[in-house]
């Protein structure tokens, strides 16, 4: 059994409407104004800030909406609006923990090398990072988006002189509250992290049909 897990990037011109079905949706307004809802009750989305919406949904407006989605893994991705998908190996009946935070990197950050209880998609607000995650490295520049099993070490690498990225996880529900970082090892678990996080939301969810 399986759920998909994807980064989304929804474009609406002036006065539009998008309509989706139903899933957990974690929302970023990236610019613009835009408003989330199912017809009826349809509220602007913050700026600075993350919402969660569970069920289908209506964008409507003007602007760019920075999304990630978690469905019950039966329809193919839409190309025009995915950034990046991967199926996680979960029951879609059972209900799951969505994490969604910013992790700011100041000039000259490091981080130790680890990894984290459970899986998880970034993408770059702004600057530049430099990943290594596991045996692959790549660069990282703005609007790019990576995912992190958990399981393989990570050590990301600051090159610009502020970073940010956008982090949302699929956690067993018992992680609520905890931490999911991991250090490789007793030598990293000493290391100073490096990084300044803000937490936009934590919930249980069940993801709707």
């Amino acid at each position: 059994m399986t759920i998909a897990f994807a980064a989304t990037e929804d474009v609406l011109a002036a006065e539009a409407t998008l309509t989706l079905p139903p899933a957990a949706r974690v929302l970023y307004l990236r610019s613009g104004q835009v408003s989330a809802g199912e017809g009826r009750d349809d509220r602007p989305l913050p700026r600075e800030d993350a919402v969660l919406c569970v069920g289908p949904l209506r964008l409507s407006g003007a602007g760019v909406v920075w999304g990630y989605e978690v469905a019950r893994a039966l329809d193919p991705p839409d190309p025009r609006r995915t950034v990046l998908r991967v199926t996680l190996p979960r029951d879609p009946d059972s209900p799951l923990l969505l994490r969604a935070d910013r992790v700011d990197f100041p000039a000259g950050a490091v981080t130790p090398r680890h990894g984290h209880a459970g899986p998880g998609i970034r993408r770059l607000l702004a600057g530049r990072l430099f990943a290594e995650i596991g045996d692959a490295h790549r660069r990282i520049d703005p609007g790019e988006a990576w995912f992190e099993s958990g399981a393989e070490p990570v050590v990301g690498r600051n090159l610009a002189p502020a970073s940010a990225f956008l982090r949302c996880m699929v956690l067993d529900p018992d992680l609520a509250g905890r931490p999911t970082f991991r250090p490789a090892s007793p030598e990293d678990a000493t290391k100073p992290r490096a990084v300044a996080y803000r937490l936009f939301l934590e919930t249980i969810v069940t993801l709707p049909r």
